[in-house]
C-alpha cells in the first residue's frame, strides 16, 4: 500500500522537551527542528521554567505510581502521557546530563513499581549536547532513561553544543577554558575568527532526517 509522504500532518501528538536553562538553547532548537520536520503536532516544554525538585527515594509512589512532591512534574508526565512521542534534549555539565534534566528523570522512578510503565513503547528521540562525541554522555543518558521506561527509542542526536568560552569575555585569556583548549592564549579577535561551528549544515540536515524519519513512521501507522 503506497503511503503518501506529503501529507505529513499527523494526528499524534508528540512533546519535545529541553532541560537547559539558556533562552536561545541548542537543545531547544534541534529538538524543535526534528519535531517541525515530523509534521507531527507538538507541544515544546522548557524544564527550567518549571519547578521539578529531585527525588527524595521516600517510596510513597510505590502504591499508585504517583510521585507526591508538589511540583509541575507530574504536569508534565500528564503530557507524555497523552503523547505518541518525546523528543528530550539536553546538556552536558561535567560529564552527565545537567542537573534540570537529570531530576526529571530520576524522578521517572515513580512510575515502574509493579511493572506500569505508562511510558512503554512510546517513540523516543534523545538529543544531547556532548563536547566529547565518543563518550556522549548525556546523550547515552538520556537514552538510558528512555529505555528504563520501556520506550522505543529510534535514534539519537549527538552535537557539541554552546560554545560559551568564547562569550563570557574572558575565554581568549583563560587557561582553564575551552578557547584555550583549542588554540592557547589568544587574542578576543582570534579567539572569535576562530571560533568552533555550533549546529552547523550538516547537523541541522541530520536533525532534520531524523525528523523526517519519525514522521514516516507515524504516517505509516495511521494505515
Amino acid at each position: 500500500m503506497q503511503i503518501n509522504l506529503n501529507n505529513r500532518k499527523t494526528e499524534m501528538k508528540a512533546i519535545g522537551i529541553s532541560s537547559s536553562g539558556r533562552k536561545a538553547a541548542y537543545s531547544k532548537i534541534i529538538v524543535k527542528d526534528i519535531l517541525e520536520e515530523s509534521g507531527v503536532e507538538y507541544e515544546m516544554i522548557h524544564l527550567a521554567r518549571l519547578n521539578i525538585k529531585g527525588c527524595l527515594g521516600c517510596l510513597k509512589c510505590a502504591g499508585n505510581n504517583t510521585c507526591v512532591q508538589k511540583d509541575d512534574f507530574q504536569n508534565v508526565i500528564d503530557k507524555i502521557n497523552k503523547a505518541e512521542v518525546l523528543v528530550f534534549g539536553g546538556g552536558n555539565y561535567y560529564g552527565m546530563l545537567n542537573a534540570i534534566g537529570h531530576a526529571f528523570w530520576e524522578r521517572t522512578f515513580a512510575l515502574r513499581h509493579r511493572e506500569v510503565f505508562p511510558f512503554a513503547g512510546k517513540l523516543g528521540i534523545a538529543v544531547g549536547l556532548d563536547r566529547d562525541k565518543d563518550k556522549k554522555e548525556a546523550t547515552g543518558f538520556i537514552e538510558k532513561m528512555m529505555l528504563s521506561n520501556k520506550m522505543a527509542v529510534i535514534a539519537t542526536f549527538t552535537e557539541s553544543g554552546h560554545q560559551q568560552c568564547y562569550d563570557c569575555g574572558y575565554g581568549h585569556d583563560c587557561a582553564v577554558g575551552n578557547v584555550y583548549a583549542h588554540m592557547g592564549l589568544v587574542t578576543a579577535q582570534l579567539a572569535e575568527t576562530n571560533r568552533p561551528e555550533e549546529y552547523g549544515y550538516e547537523a541541522q540536515q541530520k536533525a532534520k532526517a531524523i525528523g523526517k524519519m519519525l514522521g514516516s513512521i507515524l504516517d505509516a501507522r495511521k494505515i
